[in-house]
């Protein structure tokens, strides 16, 4: 035994060594930007499902106005009742007008769209952004660290560092998504609220501004509302003896918060006649419409995973071990107690109350990535409370196992990334060798690698053979010579967030074409896809 544990600290001394951590953490940075680059190297950025979305709508903000809410297309005189568009549920949201007129918006936040419309950059480099402000964001996790917890050590701060890094929020760092821009802000308010629990000198400007960052989290990721609520109200609970002091103290905060739910809440009412957007409504939709079996189906599936997803177990068994230990066995202090209780209510309370099933490996995941951030935050938090070396040497020993299943699930997650890029380059390829021609898809599902070809030529669907005839007789007025058809060649699987009947008119609907003007030219398969090139007779 005392020869284990003699290893164990020298274990410990090595692997905790400041050096080390910090050449872990420059390497895992450098991979980070390394596949970024090649990621966006090629005939096109790699920009996949929602976030080829989230592009084309910040494209419509920079080329036609800020206010300009309508589904991009460089087409629309071609079909401007949207009957062709491509893009359906869950991405686009269509209304009928009183004069018969029908309009297309995207459900995605504008705000974030809007706001990096004013960027002066080519959408190419977006991705990089959104990966400059994950490096921000775990920089950020040190500095709270430092600040509120007061902890000083290199290595320590390191280690927070990386555990954060490869966790699962870098899923959502690695594409074009609101999400880490809304960490940001969440973030920025619980520094707020844990410098005012921390009995540190309060400023009316900060705490108001910190408060306005809250705001805006919910307008960008929803769930924002429930760690904000949860916090306020285990603070609430803390200074329940001291009611008026505690009005007072947090006056420029709610201040702050309730300036930015007004003003962004008009604006979206105003525009979208929804205080919280268009996507507020549909979610509220598919919550109402979902049984309670199917939300604990829901449940299960993001803590166990299924054959499409990573279960948030898998992912996280050594963390949720380490929380499960440190509050049994660990003297938590006030700030690490509110901190835990928040993060664990918060958690559990989206993981429930989501009718998402969100997307495949570890995007499941994504709902649940401020709660990693802030449960990383406290369990290094701990290593500045515990005294007994043993310990220190467990909760060392599960953060170290937490960053070694980070580690590798990052790698997996690249792997399947790499393959991803790998065929979209040569989709690409193939889409621009007939710059001129249309692209015709026959299921929405048809439309996950398109990427930035959307913004290049012109992409409709056709979901059933009477659909595509009508469609040929626009081709033909329009003097289309030819046009490409690009359709996944197996039965798609059934996303969990779609009815029956969306799947059955949208998803599963490929067929053979029978054309009555134009004749197949080639037909080829690549990665269970065919691309198929059509002439005029």
């Amino acid at each position: 035994m005392k020869k284990i544990l003699n290893w164990m600290n020298h274990l410990q001394l090595a692997i905790t060594n400041p050096k080390v951590i910090i050449s872990v953490l420059v390497f895992c940075v450098g991979f980070l930007i390394f596949k970024r680059i090649g990621w966006d190297s090629g005939l096109g950025p790699l920009m996949q499902s929602d976030s080829q979305i989230k592009l084309y709508q910040t494209l419509e903000y920079k080329e036609r106005g800020i206010n300009s809410h309508q589904c991009f297309s460089k087409y629309h005189d071609f079909d401007s009742d949207f009957r062709f568009y491509p893009f359906r549920y869950p991405w686009a949201y269509f209304t009928t007008e009183v004069n018969g007129q029908r309009t297309c918006v995207f459900q995605y936040p504008s705000f974030f769209a809007q706001f990096f419309s004013l960027f002066p950059i080519p959408y190419r480099a977006y991705n990089a952004v959104i990966l400059l402000l994950y490096l921000f964001l775990s920089c950020s996790v040190v500095l709270f660290l430092r600040s509120i917890f007061a902890i000083k050590k290199v290595e320590y701060l390191g280690l927070a560092g990386l555990l954060f890094l490869v966790g699962y929020a870098v899923s959502s760092a690695i594409e074009f998504s609101e999400s880490i821009p809304a960490h940001l802000l969440l973030l920025s308010f619980f520094y707020s609220v844990f410098r005012l629990e921390s009995t540190a000198k309060s400023s009316i400007v900060r705490d108001f501004f910190f408060g306005f960052c809250g705001g805006v989290a919910i307008f960008l990721r929803s769930e924002s509302v429930i760690y904000i609520g949860f916090l306020g109200l285990v603070v609430l609970y803390y200074n329940r003896s001291q009611l008026l002091l505690f009005v007072k103290k947090y006056c420029p905060l709610v201040f702050g918060l309730v300036f930015a739910l007004v003003l962004f809440g008009y604006y979206n009412y105003n525009e979208f006649q929804e205080v919280l957007g268009v996507r507020s409504k549909v979610s509220f939709d598919d919550f109402s419409r979902l049984l309670f079996k199917e939300r604990i189906h829901l449940v299960f599936e993001f803590f166990f995973g299924d054959t499409n997803r990573i279960g948030f177990l898998f992912y996280c068994l050594p963390i949720v071990s380490l929380v499960i230990y440190s509050v049994l066995k660990v003297n938590l202090t006030y700030l690490q107690k509110v901190m835990i209780v928040s993060a664990i209510l918060s958690f559990f309370s989206v993981v429930f109350l989501s009718p998402y099933s969100s997307g495949g490996l570890y995007l499941g995941l994504r709902f649940t990535e401020f709660s990693y951030l802030i449960i990383s935050i406290f369990v290094i938090s701990l290593l500045s409370t515990v005294t007994l070396p043993r310990e220190r040497q467990i909760i060392l020993l599960l953060i170290l196992l937490q960053i070694g299943f980070g580690l590798y699930h990052v790698r997996r997650n690249f792997k399947t990334i790499d393959y991803v890029k790998k065929y979209h380059d040569i989709f690409q390829e193939k889409l621009e060798k007939y710059p001129n021609a249309p692209v015709v898809h026959l299921s929405t599902f048809d439309l996950l690698l398109i990427s930035d070809s959307f913004l290049k030529k012109p992409h409709w669907i056709a979901n059933r053979q009477t659909e595509f005839s009508d469609l040929e007789l626009k081709f033909l007025s329009s003097n289309v010579k030819h046009f490409q058809v690009f359709v996944y060649n197996f039965k798609p699987p059934k996303d969990d967030n779609v009815t029956q009947e969306f799947y059955e008119n949208w998803v599963d609907t490929k067929y053979e074409i029978n054309s009555k003007y134009y004749k197949k030219v080639s037909d080829e398969e690549i990665a269970g896809f065919r691309l198929m090139f059509w002439e005029k007779n």
